[in-house]
């Protein structure tokens, strides 16, 4: 008699109803899924606060830019990049041609180009830590099919974002693989949080978190983005993004907010014949 109690007993376990949370979970995934397919090429206006303070005590370096922001599909990945238009309510000193002019027809030029592009949408970043994470949709990729596995999650409040109820869901990293990697191939586990419309698993806002002990200055990093309907897309779009990093010498906080995005409608293919662009 007890073995087949045994089978009986893990054959209930197998067959455990899914939680209001795992639904809600499944909802945000295929949310994502779509959000992804849909996103595409956007083109949009960044307006860019920068406050740098090293030590507690020093005055802060401020620096405000106004930026073309283009999200761009690469692979299976989104870049983010900038063409910054004004410093400190001055004109750049040199008319930058648009995004649609810095890609070709040939995707190994164009796989050029965007590691170029990389380079020249940080030239303006204020102080010493390199933002890896600072795409307004980077902490999407918790949720993404073959990720989201290795995150665990857990409902901790109700909270109104733009109106709309949402849940406000925590989640944790775990597992041999991390979406985030220090410079010599370190593990970074992340956590954070998003506001999730249950009803259709739609992300209103998202928090990620990570911290990087291996670096020479160990260094903390937190993102923070809100989502709003687009005036020209017919989807969520980044509508504002909080930024805070850390180390024991210095702080940097950023504000970004997003206008006008539209749909870039250049065709640009890459050629990964020889690995993905860093």
């Amino acid at each position: 008699m007890i073995a087949p109690l045994f089978f009986m007993l893990v054959g209930f376990a197998l067959q455990q109803p899914s939680t209001e949370l795992d639904i809600v979970m499944k909802r945000a995934t295929a949310y994502v899924a779509k959000y992804e397919s849909d996103l595409g090429n956007l083109v949009g206006t960044e307006n860019y606060l920068q406050n740098w303070r090293l030590g507690s005590s020093s005055r802060p370096a401020v620096r405000r830019t106004s930026a073309d922001l283009l999200i761009i599909q690469v692979g299976k990945e989104w870049a983010a990049l900038r063409k910054v238009n004004r410093i400190d309510g001055v004109n750049t000193k040199k008319k930058e041609d648009g995004f649609g002019q810095a890609f070709t027809a040939s995707p190994d030029d164009n796989k050029k180009r965007l590691i170029e592009l990389k380079i020249e949408s940080a030239q303006y970043n204020l102080g010493d830590i390199v933002r890896e994470i600072n795409s307004p949709t980077f902490a999407l990729k918790v949720l993404r099919e073959a990720e989201v596995e290795r995150f665990s999650f857990e409902r901790t409040g109700t909270e109104k974002i733009g109106g709309i109820s949402t849940w406000v869901v925590r989640f944790t990293e775990r597992g041999l693989r991390t979406l985030v990697r220090g410079d010599h191939g370190e593990l970074l586990h992340s956590t954070g949080t998003f506001w999730i419309e249950p009803a259709t698993g739609r992300i209103l806002k998202s928090e990620f978190l990570i911290e990087n002990t291996y670096a020479t200055l160990p260094v903390k990093a937190r993102t923070v983005v809100t989502y709003a309907k687009g005036k020209t897309v017919d989807m969520l779009v980044p509508s504002q993004m909080v930024e805070h990093y850390s180390t024991p010498r210095s702080t940097i906080d950023c504000l970004a907010d997003y206008s006008n995005f539209r749909r870039f409608e250049v065709n640009v293919k890459f050629d990964f014949g020889t690995g993905k662009p860093n």
